[in-house]
């Protein structure tokens, strides 16, 4: 059974369809190895992203209510300092969770779409060698939000330092979020393409694979926009129900049951986001007439199996290259080297000792 409908249509495709498509892989291959990583690390990243969201909330309301004007209060010194300990440990555990969940989803979305056997064990283990470039990807794009934030407080401080006109600083500052959140969905939408073309493009990662992101957005960024406001959305109605609910004077057992029924949806959100994050790349390739070939794709996915062992298939000549044996120290990666190459090398050493070449 084909994991995708086929290029020349899926090229064709708005955001409902891919959705769609998205959310039929995992019925349509194999559940249980979609549910082991729902359960293993997309599940610990949705009830972070709850978790986060109150833990927050209590925290900042205690701290800034009830020692509001007393910042030298011990107390005070010891909550605040407590605040940002949970706050950078909350952060970290989302980065991470997020990254692995990614990486789990792409590679087994890849290795289905390549006729790549693969089960949940070989998953994890390749997990650790993706993990590397989209952390790289990722600090690229951090970059850019970091900028992106500052782009619109820093206007915002001016114009309030300035005095101006009550009219016209309203005027502003309902135009600026407006621009930051237009930016903050593109890059979200630039930050999930670059993630899968790290895991699937070859030694394309990080501002490589950030620019390639915005080639195959070409286009394609309507779509991209809906799609990552979708996702956006969804997350935000799932955290502010939760909150909502924790926050409402209802008996325990009623909280208990409307934050299950919230982790669960913000479980589906974030799996279907990672799948559509998967179909989405090969629709965006399609587009551009780029075909992904299997084989290609089979050997490269399986480097991420084999480690230092890995093997490639170069498109250009139609020979078997060994990856990852002979490292050049001006690329941060390894380099592949032609099998043949290898075998000339060690003929000819052969010949000039006298020996026989032999056929092994």
């Amino acid at each position: 059974m084909e994991l995708f409908t086929a290029a020349e249509d899926l090229k064709f495709f708005n955001a409902p369809q891919i959705i769609k498509e998205a959310v039929r892989i995992p019925a349509k291959t194999s559940p249980l190895k979609f549910s082991l990583i729902t359960l293993t690390l997309i599940l610990p990243l949705s009830l972070f992203q709850l978790l986060f969201e109150i833990h927050t909330s209590i925290l900042f309301y205690i701290v800034d209510d009830h020692f509001s004007g007393d910042d030298s209060s011990p107390l005070y010194k010891e909550l605040t300092r407590t605040y940002t300990i949970h706050e950078f440990f909350y952060i970290v555990s989302l980065f991470l969770f997020s990254l692995l969940s990614t990486s789990a989803i792409v590679f087994t979305v890849a290795s289905l779409y390549a006729s790549k056997p693969v089960s949940f064990i070989p998953t994890l283990f390749a997990i650790p060698r993706i993990f590397k470039h989209l952390v790289i990807t990722f600090f690229n794009v951090l970059l850019l939000m970091i900028v992106n934030y500052f782009a619109y407080c820093i206007p915002i401080a001016v114009l309030d330092w300035l005095n101006l006109n009550e009219a016209l600083m309203w005027g502003f500052v309902i135009i600026f979020p407006m621009v930051y959140d237009l930016v903050h969905i593109f890059v979200t939408a630039l930050w999930h393409l670059a993630s899968v073309i790290s895991v699937l493009e070859p030694n394309v990662y990080g501002l490589a694979a950030m620019k390639k992101s915005k080639q195959l957005l070409q286009g394609r960024t309507k779509i991209a926009f809906g799609l990552a406001n979708w996702y956006l959305g969804a997350t935000w109605t799932v955290q502010l129900v939760f909150q909502l609910a924790m926050q409402s004077r209802v008996h325990i057992t009623v909280k208990l049951l409307f934050g299950m029924l919230c982790l669960f949806m913000l479980v589906a959100v974030n799996l279907t986001g990672l799948l559509v994050q998967s179909v989405f790349f090969f629709a965006c390739k399609s587009h551009h007439n780029q075909a992904v070939d299997k084989k290609v794709l089979y050997d490269h996915l399986g480097g991420y199996d084999l480690g230092d062992k890995s093997v490639a298939l170069n498109p250009s000549t139609g020979s078997v290259e060994l990856q990852s044996l002979v490292e050049d120290p001006d690329r941060v990666d390894y380099q592949p080297v032609s099998l043949d190459a290898i075998t000339d090398t060690v003929g000819d050493q052969n010949v000039e000792n006298g020996e026989p070449e032999t056929l092994s």
